[in-house]
This record gives C-alpha cells, sequence and structure tokens, in this order.
C-alpha cells in the first residue's frame, strides 16, 4: 500500500505496535495475530482496491475494512479475514499478511430454522479462528453473539458494534424481550472492548455491561472535500438506502404527497435497492405526484455524492422496526454542506447536532411537520446549512476514524485476554 491519502486514514502512535504487544503480554518483536470477522460487505474487494493504493471507489465513505488494512499494517500484524461475501481468487495471495477465509450462513425459514443456521454459523466462525490461532478477535455485530465465549477463551475480544441493540429510546419491555437482554448481557461478559458507530450504540453496549466497557465511537470518515451546496430553501429532497418499509421510505412518499400540493417546486429522489423495490416503484407510479418522484435505484460512490449536491436536504426516515446504527448518508450529505430530517430512532444526533431536526419515528404527522418548518422557514434552512461545518471538521479528523478508535480499544482493552 503506498498512497498517502490513505495511509492518513488511522491515527496511532509510532510505537502503536508496541503497545499492543506489550499489553497483549508479547515482546516488541513476538508476532502478532488478529483475526476480523467483519459484516456482510465485500472486504475482499475492498482490500484489492486498498492493496492497489485505491480507495474503494464503490463505496462513498471511508470503509471499515479499509481502516483495519491500514491499521493492521501499522502494527506490523498478521491477519486473518473471514468473509461474508465471496472471495475472489485475487485476494490475499500466498505470503501476504492478509489471510482471506468465507464462511456462508445457510439460508432459512422460520425462527428455528434460523437459530440453527446462526449456531452453524458460530460453529463455522470458531472452528476458522482457532485454525489461525489469533492473539486478539475483532467480532463485528452483524456476527452471531453465540460464538463469542468461545472465540474469547485465550484471546483479547472486541466487539464492533454497527447496530444499536434496540430501537433507540425503546430497550426491550415485553418478558422475551427482557430475557434476549438478559442473555446478551450475559454474553458481553467476555468482551474487552468494543468500537461503536455511534453514542447511542456505545450507551447500549454500557448498559449490557454494567458500564464495564466504556467504547470507543468513531465518526465516519470522507476521503475527500466536496465543493458546498448554495442553495437558500428547499426544493430537492433525498433518500439514500435500502428500499425496506422499516426505513420509512413508503411514508415519505405519503408524506411527500401531502406537502407537495402547497409546495409546487419541491422534488423527491429515492435513491438505493431493497426487497421492496419493485413494491416502491408500483407506488411511484400510481402517485398522482409521480413526475415529481425519481427512482434512480442503486447509486455507486461517485452517483451518491452527485445526487447529494443535487439536493436540498437528506430525509431519512428510519422505522422503530429497525435497529439503525448511525446512518452514513448524514455525514455524506453533511460533507457537501447538505443538512438532515431524521427520525428519533436514527442514532446520529450526538454527532450531526445542529445540522439536523429530528421527529418522532412512525408519524408521518411529525414527519410533515418537521419538512414543512425547513421548507417553510429560510432562515433555519441557512442556520441547518452553516451547522454542517461542524460536521465536516469531525468527518475529515482521521483521529476520530474507527480505525484510530480500534487501536484504542484494542491498546485500552488489552489487559490480557480471557482464559
Amino acid at each position: 500500500m503506498n498512497s498517502n491519502l490513505l495511509s492518513d486514514v488511522v491515527h496511532v502512535p509510532d510505537d502503536a505496535g508496541k503497545i499492543v504487544r506489550h499489553r497483549l503480554g508479547l515482546s516488541g518483536s513476538d508476532p502478532l495475530k488478529v483475526t476480523f470477522i467483519p459484516g456482510p460487505g465485500d472486504v475482499a474487494g475492498t482490500f484489492d482496491y486498498w492493496r492497489r493504493g485505491q480507495h474503494d471507489p464503490r463505496v462513498p465513505s471511508i470503509t471499515y475494512s479499509l481502516m483495519f488494512y491500514e491499521l493492521m499494517e501499522q502494527l506490523d500484524a498478521r491477519c486473518q479475514i473471514i468473509a461474508h461475501h465471496p472471495i475472489g481468487e485475487s485476494a490475499a495471495e500466498p505470503g501476504d499478511r492478509f489471510r482471506f477465509d468465507q464462511v456462508t450462513q445457510r439460508p432459512s425459514k422460520g425462527r428455528f430454522d434460523r437459530a440453527r443456521s446462526r449456531a452453524q454459523l458460530a460453529d463455522d466462525l470458531v472452528r476458522l479462528t482457532n485454525d489461525f490461532d489469533p492473539h486478539a478477535v475483532i467480532i463485528s455485530t452483524h456476527g452471531p453473539n453465540r460464538s463469542w465465549k468461545r472465540l474469547s477463551r485465550g484471546r483479547l475480544l472486541v466487539l464492533s458494534v454497527h447496530n444499536t441493540f434496540w430501537p433507540m429510546h425503546r430497550p426491550p419491555q415485553g418478558l422475551k424481550g427482557r430475557l434476549r437482554k438478559a442473555v446478551l448481557s450475559h454474553r458481553t461478559h467476555v468482551l474487552d472492548g468494543a468500537i461503536c458507530t455511534s453514542h447511542e450504540c456505545a450507551r447500549q453496549l454500557a448498559i449490557l455491561t454494567g458500564n464495564r466497557i466504556s467504547a470507543q465511537v468513531e465518526c465516519p470518515q470522507i476521503l475527500q472535500t466536496h465543493p458546498l451546496a448554495k442553495a437558500d430553501a428547499v426544493r430537492d429532497l433525498l433518500f439514500l438506502g435500502r428500499i425496506e418499509r422499516s426505513k420509512g421510505v413508503f411514508m415519505l412518499i405519503d408524506v411527500f404527497e401531502q406537502l407537495a400540493a402547497a409546495h409546487p417546486r419541491l422534488s423527491l429522489t429515492i435513491a438505493g435497492s431493497g426487497s421492496a423495490d419493485a413494491e416502491l416503484s408500483q407506488r411511484i407510479a400510481a402517485s398522482p405526484q409521480r413526475d415529481r418522484i425519481a427512482f434512480p435505484g442503486r447509486l455507486n460512490s461517485d452517483q451518491v455524492h452527485v445526487a447529494i449536491a443535487k439536493a436540498d436536504l437528506l430525509v431519512c426516515p428510519t422505522m422503530t422496526t429497525f435497529n439503525e446504527g448511525l446512518a452514513l448518508v448524514g455525514f455524506e450529505a453533511a460533507a457537501h454542506g447538505v443538512p438532515s430530517v431524521l427520525s428519533s430512532v436514527v442514532p446520529a444526533q450526538d454527532l450531526l447536532a445542529d445540522s439536523c431536526i429530528v421527529f418522532e419515528a412512525d408519524d408521518p404527522q411529525a414527519l410533515a411537520a418537521a419538512l414543512s418548518g425547513v421548507i417553510e422557514n429560510k432562515h433555519a434552512y441557512r442556520d441547518l446549512c452553516a451547522a454542517t461545518a461542524a460536521v465536516r471538521d469531525k468527518i475529515y479528523d482521521r483521529s476520530l476514524s474507527w480505525g484510530s478508535g480500534l487501536f484504542k480499544a484494542l491498546a485500552a482493552g488489552a489487559n490480557g485476554p480471557h482464559g
């Protein structure tokens, strides 16, 4: 890897490798072995771009896996990456410090079948990890938590928390929910540290661990700067994300139709793909405002930035049925000076602060009021745009990156791995 632009995405001390080895009880010259169990993304594909000194052009923000590769190079570590996504033949050629293994979760139908499938996935993860025999394991919350105890034996275990454990402000209330929470809390006893995608994820982990773990919290990072939007009023609304009912996209169309009559210059673009693509196309076709709703589908990285640059306001109307971890799109929008309207279960307000408006999730009238307020009040809209400057200070501060936070979790949490 030879790009100065990419090598700057992780900020660690010059002796970072020595620090982590010391915490693990290793000498400065001992080999350091780390296993990374990420989410479902194409981490091998990102690796192929990274080792050519390139950012993954498919992703608008700097990926977690790219930061992992950069950190491990600076730690002089040997690494195993256990990927869910298919691994290309070019990934990690023999002799590289990075080894890729692949697992596949068996398709399942129904709750019990899914439990068996997750149990098999846990067994596969433990088997592959034991074969590599690392000193430390970093596992995403996408992986089965039933694997944590076996993965932790004799090793440092760091959790990368990408989703909340329950919808924000809505802890489990029923008997089954409280039981699942208790089981999860018990399983966190083997964790040594954590890096979280939002402050809400960190707060919930603190509850589960009885404040035993004070997690690192990252801020999403954007690779390059972008020209700032110069709009003085809201005319173009943008949704970016997965096309699912739980992401609130259908509620957004309902609300847009209410507002469109009073605001004839208002338009809506819905960009993304998901299981509800066909249903969304039908809904738009049946809309009396269909000529003012665009549905371009899934966008690549460059197209995402083009779409944001054309927008005046990003809308993220996630519903309570989805455990949102952060919503990266709010930060991608802020990079262009575009503010956001978020539902109350999107845990990004800690970082987006005054550049966003929050409305009560699942409430179309609350969304309509939030949008109307910023559409009709140009002064309030300009204040939101101006507040994105503080967000940009964070999304270009590499000391706040996931990779920098992961180093802190490894260094602080490594007070001797579990036995």
